[in-house]
């Protein structure tokens, strides 16, 4: 049995212990860890990345950056081009999204990019998505630190800033009070939803 699929049968039997279902695609693609150079930085949560195979866009999983007109938005893909532009990075993908690009965790060497991103207040754990509740936990300390976008107190949340864009009579929410405990309730409901 190849080390993928004895590692695929394991992430299988770890999932159904904990009560969740896994997709387990064709290519298993959700299962993969793929090696590439990043070719662009498109905003702060999205790259290109040249592989082997071809060149693929990736979306970081877990986090969500402000858009590239928002508030910050300049700032993220900043951040992310100068730590990332033109270095090996590997791709712990996660799934594929509507847009059939790439998710992933990135990691350049034992770096994970989408926790700095969060760390240096580049990005939020991104609620409805995020699954691992270290996003949370970093978000509220560079929030603390009025770290990137902390540092002002006009922000809004990327989510709500892309449907208040398709929406004028959308509400966004109010996010200064919001603490790790808070942002770790919002994503543990949001996999239980969607499981």
């Amino acid at each position: 049995m190849s080390l993928l699929k004895v590692w695929a049968s394991t992430r299988m039997a770890a999932a159904i212990a904990c009560g969740l279902s896994l997709s387990l695609g064709a290519n298993a693609l959700e299962l993969s860890v793929l090696e590439g150079v990043v070719t662009k930085v498109i905003d702060g949560d999205t790259l290109r990345v040249q592989l082997s195979t071809g060149p693929v866009t990736v979306r970081l999983g877990e986090i969500d950056a402000p858009e590239s007109i928002q508030a910050g938005g300049g700032a993220a893909t900043r951040a992310l081009d100068s730590r990332v532009l033109g270095e090996n990075v590997s791709l712990h993908v996660l799934a594929r999204d509507v847009d059939e690009r790439v998710v992933a965790v990135v990691y350049l060497g034992d770096e994970n990019i989408n926790a700095w991103m969060v760390k240096q207040g580049h990005a939020w754990a991104y609620r409805g998505h995020a699954r691992d509740p270290g996003y949370c936990v970093w978000e509220n300390a560079a929030r603390s630190l009025r770290r990137g976008l902390w540092a002002d107190r006009h922000w809004v949340a990327p989510w709500d800033w892309r449907m208040s864009q398709r929406d004028s009579l959308f509400f966004v929410s109010d996010y200064s009070n919001a603490s790790a405990a808070g942002c770790i309730r919002e994503i543990s409901q949001s996999i239980s939803f969607d499981e």
